[in-house]
């Protein structure tokens, strides 16, 4: 049984949230953000992303989505803080971009945080900063992008991700986009393959 105190194990959280989400800015932000078609008539006036995604992920700002993990004896603290900052994204990404879009965290397996946003944009704009060559780098690239399913993701690896066979993604990012709506979400020790199955359910859901 683990001897670490319930205050040793909120930071753990937070800094794998926060973390996580600065890989995702970098990737996203840098990159380009997808762009709006039609007219402002033509779109939704807002996003709304649900409590609960296909594959177990549940919405960080409930409590309840710790119940049964590492971090249950934190769940309303976790929860409060996660609420402010959807509710502050919400309130920003749809005022910057110009378009609906939403934002929300999950939580899988009560401890790996998961960050959705959800555009009502084409995708397409998605690379890392960099695609180094594998050649040139002497093995496995620090940051490979590449198809999965309907999706496109980067994957980023760790120190060590060298040879011919890296190590497991660090963090995984996955865009999916169809019918003028665009999904991107990203995790740590999460599948890729996984990412872009929850995209594809999430964008079922959005078009319905």
């Amino acid at each position: 049984m683990s001897s670490r105190t319930s205050s040793d194990r909120t930071p753990t959280w937070v800094g794998l949230a926060l973390g996580a989400l600065l890989l995702g800015v970098v990737a996203a932000f840098a990159i380009g953000l997808p762009e709006a078609v039609g007219d402002g008539d033509e779109q939704p006036a807002e996003l709304s992303l649900p409590d609960t995604l296909p594959g177990g992920y549940a919405a960080a700002d409930d409590p309840g989505s710790f119940a049964d993990g590492d971090y249950a004896d934190q769940a309303d603290s976790i929860a409060e803080q996660e609420r402010s900052n959807t509710d502050y994204g919400n309130r920003v990404l749809p005022d910057v971009l110009g378009h609906a879009a939403a934002t929300r965290t999950y939580v899988l397996d009560g401890t790996k945080a998961v960050f959705v946003q959800a555009f009502a944009a084409e995708g397409g704009a998605f690379a890392p900063n960099s695609v180094p060559d594998p050649k040139a780098s002497g093995g496995a690239p620090p940051t490979e992008i590449t198809g999965v399913g309907d999706g496109v993701c980067i994957l980023s690896y760790g120190q060590g991700s060298t040879g011919d066979e890296p190590a497991e993604p660090v963090f995984s990012q996955c865009q999916v986009t169809r019918e003028g709506l665009t999904v991107q979400i990203g995790a740590s020790e999460v599948d890729a393959q996984d990412l872009v199955d929850t995209a594809d359910g999430l964008l079922d859901d959005l078009a319905a």
